[in-house]
């Protein structure tokens, strides 16, 4: 009789259950995540010309994800025209300014009539030199005068001109010059080394070091969002880890294709090494209830679960209210310390004797 017992014992199916306990109920909107940049800033060429990729970015795609600091130096874009016209208008300039250096060419004979005028001016009165020839050396000075002062003009003029010239051609070749624009790191390369690029090609993108939330939400749930709520991340790149935010803003329109909401959200105490293109799944709490009565939510066939008492399967109605991925609230059909069936529901029937194998149930959801 023994040995039938016990023979009868272990060929019963095996029923995973676990404890209806109470808790934290939890109402929360799910939704998907992704880490993205608080800065991107696309990098276009200023000429036209043949690039060339500064020596730490020569490796080109290869150079992707390579820190950069604001104002370091990418690439340049070869003018060789320009740098020559440049260098010619640098030897230009400084000639001119040699030239300034020396007296006007009218000055000496300016300086030559002065003396003269004084001269006569001394012995006109005397009557030994006649007066048309004082003012013929008057008229003479004074020609002389406007003759140096327009000399004087034309200098200027053209040592204005050559300066502006130069520092046309500067603007130019510095416009050659690539610069990261911002501190942050390099998420894309355009080009390849050597490439002819045209004014306005996109080259390279910068994205800033601080990083952001970027959230998704259906529809028909965005309404429950507000700015404020608390959410709770689970990011991929660490499963194992539960990461808490909170809702910055939501975005007033959907993406076109999608009909999804974008939410904003700020980390708290994000990971040292959390990087763009991270992704994986939100709920953001828009409500809790205390000391509820806590279901796995997997444990529910919709309104039944199936609960193991004396060995024996019982199907129960239930009513939920807050509910999770992880956790449902139940309202009424199951009691604290329940065992309910939480796999493989479908292989059992009402009053069908099974042995139990206790399941330890995921952390207990709590509200901080």
């Amino acid at each position: 009789m023994l040995v039938f017992a016990l023979t009868y014992y272990l060929v019963m199916p095996v029923a995973e259950v676990t404890t209806v306990h109470r808790g934290t109920a939890i109402s929360a909107v799910y939704g998907t995540v992704r880490i993205e940049p608080a800065f991107v800033v696309r990098v276009r060429a200023q000429n036209d010309g043949f690039i060339r990729l500064a020596e730490a970015f020569s490796a080109g795609r290869g150079a992707i994800g390579r820190s950069v600091e604001k104002g370091q130096l990418l690439a340049t874009i070869a003018d060789e025209e320009t740098s020559r016209e440049l260098k010619q208008a640098r030897a230009d300039l400084q000639a001119a300014i040699d030239r300034a250096a020396l007296p006007l060419p009218s000055s000496e004979l300016l300086k030559a009539a002065e003396d003269n005028l004084q001269r006569l001016e001394k012995v006109v009165g005397s009557g030994n030199v006649p007066a048309v020839e004082y003012q013929k050396a008057k008229s003479e000075a004074n020609r002389l005068r406007g003759a140096v002062e327009a000399e004087r003009i034309e200098r200027d003029r053209n040592l204005n001109s050559l300066g502006e010239t130069m520092k046309k051609l500067e603007a130019q070749m510095k416009n050659s010059e690539v610069r990261a624009p911002i501190d942050g790191v390099l998420t894309n390369v355009q080009t390849i080394d050597g490439e002819l690029v045209s004014d306005g090609n996109e080259l390279f993108t910068v994205s800033s070091h601080k990083n952001y939330v970027r959230g998704e939400v259906n529809e028909e749930d965005v309404g429950e969002v507000k700015p404020g709520m608390k959410a709770k991340l689970q990011l991929y790149a660490y499963r194992m880890k539960t990461f808490t935010a909170r809702v910055s803003s939501v975005q007033p329109a959907a993406d076109p294709t999608t009909q999804r909401y974008t939410v904003v959200l700020e980390m708290e105490n994000p990971p040292d090494n959390l990087m763009v293109g991270m992704t994986g799944e939100m709920n953001i709490i828009t409500g809790t209830h205390q000391n509820a009565l806590l279901v796995p939510t997997r444990a529910l066939l919709v309104d039944q679960a199936l609960v193991v008492k004396h060995g024996i399967v019982e199907p129960r109605t239930v009513a939920v209210g807050f509910r999770t991925l992880d956790f449902t609230e139940v309202t009424s059909g199951l009691t604290e310390g329940n065992h309910v069936i939480v796999a493989d529901q479908d292989k059992f029937h009402s009053g069908e004797a099974v042995r139990q194998r206790m399941v330890n149930p995921p952390p207990k959801p709590r509200e901080s």
